[in-house]
């Protein structure tokens, strides 16, 4: 997942674990504050999930949808915003919060229709997590005021995960979730564990993320540089860098299938001495391998020839990105506005042989995830200025990619 800090307050805008699936002790996700366990969270937890049922979820479809251009579809069915969330993904689900108030939409990958789970009688699910068949999500009832839920997309089942409640005024809330199969994630204060299973809370460091996401193990945190926390060390011991290059470290994203994780790294000449909000040199494509242990710089154009690279994504063999069109008349522009503004050619690199391509007029994307040949992000829909969850078919035929291999690449 990744999210754009943001604190629950009021007045704010709105492996898989297939078991089935119900309520723990603490409140469901339809109660008012006053109906759920109130104080410092230790709620109970009941690990069991009791519901069977399938909810009958809203469903909209795609009949009144934008068009996004050659070889792209829209993923969901409503405007999405990206202001306080970005989407969410697994191998087998996209996610997103709805901008127009509908709530959270989510559509199997490559599917057609988009359920929704409908906002509530306060801001709604916001800093979604995605795992399997569940969502973690907060929720708010005012100034420092709200709960961290856990919900059965199958059947709607929800459990409390996390309750604050105000205290001498104060503005506490929470900024992000994420979930795996063991534990639920969540900031208050410092970024926290639950386990699914026996209910234990852990506090597991200071501080909190720009982006995060949850692999089979840990929560990589980035915050300008790429953090693993590790929920089964001791608390606030769990925190450790990921492959530190003594540079900025930016847009970071977990592959669907939580395996692997991509950024843009700084470390290489012109890179050192880039900034997170003002000055940008160079920069370059780096992922991590979680089954392997092993990180891999993917894109090798600093020194000599730096290009401005934006918002990676991977997945099934793929590197995707966004990147300065070959033919820009400054690739690597040093002001962060400028260096984002010129990335937008859409570029590739397969990871297996090393080819690496760009599709120069093709469409400037946000976060991605890469799906075989397809890959998902949000694109700004100006017409109607909305941003939309869009799938891109890499193997469209209009499209005119122009490839060259990486000298040298060992996969």
């Amino acid at each position: 997942m990744v999210a754009a800090p943001f604190v629950v307050l009021g007045g704010c805008p709105s492996g898989e674990n297939n078991s089935g699936g119900a309520s723990g002790t603490g409140g469901a996700a339809g109660d008012a504050p006053g109906d759920v366990a109130d104080g410092d969270g230790a709620e109970p937890w009941d690990p069991v999930w009791h519901e069977t049922k399938p909810k009958a979820w809203p469903t909209v479809g795609p009949e009144k949808n934008p068009d996004c251009g050659p070889g792209c579809r829209v993923a969901l069915n409503v405007p999405i915003s990206t202001t306080v969330e970005t989407p969410d993904y697994t191998t087998e689900r996209a996610m997103g919060l709805s901008s127009d108030g509908q709530g959270v939409a989510f559509a199997g990958v490559g599917e057609s229709i988009t359920s929704l789970v409908p906002r509530k009688n306060d801001t709604g699910h916001i800093q979604l997590g995605l795992w399997g068949h569940y969502m973690s999500s907060a929720r708010s009832f005012g100034i420092g005021d709200g709960q961290i839920e856990l919900t059965s997309l199958l059947t709607g089942e929800t459990k409390l995960v996390f309750r604050w409640t105000p205290v001498d005024g104060s503005a506490d809330g929470s900024e992000l979730t994420a979930l795996n199969d063991k534990y639920v994630f969540y900031t208050f204060k410092g970024i926290h564990s639950r386990s699914r299973q026996t209910g234990e809370q852990k506090w597991l460091a200071f501080g909190s993320c720009y982006s995060v996401c949850a692999t089979e193990s840990v929560l990589v945190c980035e915050n300008g540089k790429i953090y693993v926390l590790d929920p089964e060390l001791p608390e606030l011991k769990a925190k450790k860098k990921l492959d530190d290059g003594k540079e900025l470290q930016v847009d970071g994203s977990c592959s669907a299938d939580r395996k692997q994780y991509a950024w843009i790294d700084y470390r290489d000449p012109p890179g050192p001495g880039s900034n997170f909000d003002f000055t940008r040199k160079g920069g370059e494509v780096y992922f991590h391998d979680f089954s392997t242990g092993k990180t891999k710089r993917a894109t090798f154009d600093s020194p000599d020839k730096p290009r401005a690279k934006v918002y990676p994504g991977i997945g099934d063999g793929l590197a995707v990105w966004n990147e300065a069109p070959l033919g820009a008349a400054e690739p690597s522009p040093e002001d962060w506005g400028s260096y984002y503004g010129v990335s937008e050619a859409l570029a590739t690199l397969d990871l297996a042989t090393g080819k690496r391509c760009q599709l120069e007029n093709g469409p400037t994307l946000g976060y991605k995830s890469v799906h075989g040949k397809h890959v998902y992000a949000v694109w700004l829909d100006k017409k109607a200025n909305q941003t939309r969850l869009v799938d891109i078919d890499l193997d469209y035929p209009g499209f005119k990619w122009q490839c060259q291999d990486t000298p040298g690449w060992v996969n």
